[in-house]
């Protein structure tokens, strides 16, 4: 499983909240599952800045990859505002 398909998964969330303040028929519900949303789509995009460092740092997208080139040093180390900001 690569990082772009569990990106993919993680983002589907976001349509559950927009369908069900949508079915449930009110401006209000409607109005929180879009504050609701946008919450969980910047949660996203600053996860997913801290997961390309990552990826630019090993130079591939495979997560078996990323293990294995933690086996010198961890990535908190040369990473650690990145690891903060997580």
């Amino acid at each position: 499983i690569g990082v772009l398909y569990i990106f993919a998964i993680s983002s589907l969330g976001v349509y559950g909240i927009i369908t069900a303040g949508w079915a449930s028929n009110s401006k209000y519900a409607f109005l929180g599952c879009l504050r609701s949303a946008a919450q969980m789509i910047s949660y996203e995009l600053s996860i997913g800045l801290i997961i390309i460092s990552v990826i630019i740092l090993v130079g591939s997208l495979n997560l078996s990859e990323i293990v294995l080139a933690q086996q010198a040093v961890w990535f908190v180390i040369p990473l650690f505002p990145c690891c903060l900001m997580f």
